[in-house]
């Protein structure tokens, strides 16, 4: 079943862009000839499972059967083998791989993450950073999508490859490559869309994940602000998770001809929400070097300090930043 998967997922990939992985990687590692012309080949493609041509020493596209059925994304395998005789040689993929999770906190929203070691499988989880733990021998960590092996829908499977291009070539990419990461990534425009079509559905948290939880206490502040800016701007000026390329902008508010852009931190002081916030917000307004919003709002639940306000005001002054701070109070 799965040779039969891969090869049709081959030929099904020239209409994408992971079709032309051997390129890409002839690109971003520097090879003298292209690798190869396929995802997958005879010698990558086992009776469980199957990863992409040169595959073994990367992070790998990979497919394959679990429990619960089909599984297709990214893979780290940390067995040894002919091919990797010394798994350490993986280890630094893992790294950055986690630095593209911390540096895109959004992208991998859609996405979850489980490992495998020896005979034992973890849990099913959202995609966090990779821990020292796992970097061990006979572990397999997976970052993908998972559905029932009578649902495989291979346009979903090819276009989510080309998603993942963009962790793949971050973590792969030489020094003697010229390639920029935001060059893989085809639709970086910023489109309002005020339909909340990607907000998260609201539920009800006990006490102990509203007073804990981090993803909790956001999803709250979140939802508050939404609220708030409803109210004031109207529903229909107000866009919740709007999409920018592969990331996601928490609150957008169209003004006039304008946009603000709201980005929303739990951090334990307004200087931490700052700090935490800053980088997005100016990639969101003015990547890659055009103004898509009017101005950018930090929002966290605490009070503001002086100290924290005067370098906000410097910020402005001195760098013309239009950067405010808005605290928002949850129960």
């Amino acid at each position: 079943m799965i040779r039969k998967t891969a090869l049709k997922i081959n030929d099904l990939s020239t209409s994408y862009r992971i079709g032309k992985l051997q390129d890409i990687r002839k690109e971003i590692k520097g090879f003298d000839r292209k690798p190869g012309s396929q995802i997958f080949s005879n010698a990558t493609i086992s009776e469980w499972w199957a990863f992409h041509h040169g595959g073994r020493k990367e992070l790998q596209f990979n497919i394959g059967f679990e429990e619960e059925g089909f599984r297709y994304g990214l893979a780290l395998s940390l067995e040894a083998s002919q091919t990797v005789p010394d798994i350490t040689i993986l280890f630094p993929k893992a790294k950055r791989l986690n630095q593209f999770i911390r540096q895109n906190p959004d992208f991998f929203n859609e996405y979850k993450m489980w490992n495998h070691h020896g005979d034992e499988r973890s849990g099913i989880g959202p995609v966090v950073e990779i821990s020292d733990s796992l970097l061990k021998p006979h572990t397999f960590i997976f970052i993908g999508k998972l559905v029932p092996e009578k649902h495989i829908d291979f346009k979903n499977v090819l276009e989510t490859f080309d998603d993942l291009l963009k962790p793949y070539i971050f973590v792969e990419k030489s020094s003697k490559s010229n390639i920029i990461d935001y060059e893989i990534e085809q639709n970086n425009e910023f489109i309002f869309n005020a339909k909340n079509r990607n907000l998260p559905k609201h539920r009800e948290y006990s006490l102990e994940e509203r007073s804990v939880n981090l993803s909790v206490r956001h999803s709250l502040i979140q939802e508050t602000l939404i609220k708030k800016l409803q109210k004031e701007y109207g529903t229909q000026n107000v866009s919740p998770e709007n999409r920018i390329g592969s990331k996601a902008i928490d609150v957008v508010v169209k003004k006039g001809d304008s946009f603000i852009f709201y980005e929303v931190k739990a951090s334990g002081s307004a200087k931490a929400c700052i700090r935490d916030a800053l980088g997005q917000l100016l990639e969101y307004a003015y990547w890659p070097g055009r103004k898509n919003a009017s101005s950018i709002v930090v929002v966290g639940e605490e009070m503001i300090d002086n100290e924290t306000l005067n370098y906000l005001n410097y910020l402005k002054d001195n760098f013309k930043l239009p950067i405010n701070y808005e605290q928002i109070q949850i129960e």
